[in-house]
């Protein structure tokens, strides 16, 4: 693609305090961006659910929703949901992450991903210039236990 993703901030909230005893998310480097994370659960979880909202921002700074995608935690372990654009974001997840494939995520191991790359290839051509959000919610049942906001941008190469 001629264009980059920049990742201006991101924010891991967590909310579940008692199903998390640590959590902590790093933003290594804005352009080409490169994430790390740490989470460990205080509960092992045999099922959880992911909900993600893809916004782009307009130039009158409203929002135009790009994706609203619910899924089931574990299967999205096992497949990586492939076929959708959250899926092809995250393909390459697993090479960085000590991650099960699938449920139980046990209680008490330190999980990490790390130096996680963004990589402009794995969007799709032709995005336009923008400011966009993603927001990603870890539910258990259906309480929030983690948000995870990324803030971030197209730019295009010229």
């Amino acid at each position: 693609n001629n264009y980059e993703i920049v990742i201006h901030k991101i924010d891991c909230i967590l909310v579940g305090k008692k199903y998390v005893s640590f959590l902590d998310c790093k933003l290594l480097r804005q352009r080409n961006p490169v994430i790390s994370a740490q989470f460990m659960l205080n509960e092992t979880f045999n099922n959880f659910n992911m909900h993600c909202v893809f916004d782009l921002y307009k130039k009158d700074k409203s929002r135009m929703n790009i994706a609203d995608l619910k899924m089931e935690g574990c299967k999205y372990l096992e497949a990586m949901y492939q076929n959708n654009i959250i899926g092809k974001l995250f393909r390459r997840l697993k090479t960085f992450t000590n991650l099960p494939s699938s449920c139980p995520v046990v209680k008490g191991k330190m999980f990490e991903i790390r130096n996680y790359t963004f990589n402009a290839d794995e969007f799709p051509p032709g995005a336009p210039q923008s400011k966009w959000q993603m927001r990603l919610k870890l539910l258990k049942r259906s309480e929030l236990v983690v948000n995870i906001i990324f803030d971030g941008s197209v730019v295009y190469n010229s």
